[in-house]
């Protein structure tokens, strides 16, 4: 599964979101998609892109974790193996540095995707309970990035040595608590770095589930909410807006 840029003309990109080519240049006036140039100055899109506008990520990627039957994604959305996932962690981080042009906000976007992401692979490794890898999306023009997974969920890896009897309990501890006897994870302490990182960076917020447990991150007000959901997140679940 190669991540490799595939490039379209701006006719063949309009036939497939159905739309005009002017409606195409239209939304590079405002930003919305930005095509490359050939040498000859010809439009040309990524299929991926083009993709992106014909799905909505959120809901493509909460299908993916609470669906009984695993439901079809793009390839491009999809990381089976954890090196896929790496690869992918480099392409969003030259995609953010080129958006925002910050450094310093792109690094720490970047290490949340990369927790997130490094614990669905480091948590369900032997025992995905059906499909293995993660859902990995992100729409830079209305700055938001997808994770999700169909692993065993947060409640069943803290259950052997931390028990809970619900699943916001189960986040609560995974978000605040250095859990003794946990095998370390890897570059911290999981999702406790993402509490920190989000609770002090303004601009950025994250919704997370797993379960039946809902966790909400608001990036500079250091107060992290729970709630109960009435859907099932097979795994885990993940927004991070910026």
């Amino acid at each position: 599964m190669s991540v490799t840029s595939v490039l379209i003309r701006i006719g063949e990109a309009a036939k497939d979101l159905g739309v005009t080519t002017q409606t195409l240049r239209n939304w590079e006036k405002t930003g919305k998609l930005q095509p490359r140039r050939s040498p000859g100055g010809q439009r040309l899109y990524e299929r991926v892109e083009i993709e992106r506008l014909k799905y909505n990520l959120r809901e493509l990627g909460l299908a993916w974790a609470i669906s009984a039957q695993t439901p079809a994604i793009p390839d491009n959305y999809y990381c089976e193996r954890s090196d896929r996932f790496t690869s992918r962690l480099d392409k969003i981080s030259v995609d953010l540095l080129a958006k925002l042009g910050d450094i310093s906000l792109v690094s720490l976007l970047t290490l949340l995707v990369g927790e997130i992401g490094d614990n669905s692979f480091t948590h369900n490794l032997g025992n995905w309970p059906d499909v293995p890898g993660i859902f990995f999306a992100y729409d830079l023009y209305h700055r938001y990035i997808v994770l999700a997974d169909r692993g065993r969920g947060i409640r069943a890896t803290l259950q052997p040595i931390r028990p809970t009897s619900t699943d916001t309990e189960a986040l609560i501890v995974a978000f605040t608590e250095i859990v003794s006897g946990r095998s370390p994870e890897k570059r911290g302490n999981g999702l406790k770095v993402v509490r920190r990182v989000v609770e002090n960076q303004e601009g950025i917020s994250l919704y997370l589930r797993s379960g039946l447990g809902i966790v909400e991150l608001q990036g500079g007000q250091g107060k992290m909410q729970t709630s109960t959901a009435d859907q099932n997140v097979r795994g885990v679940y993940a927004i991070i807006n910026f």
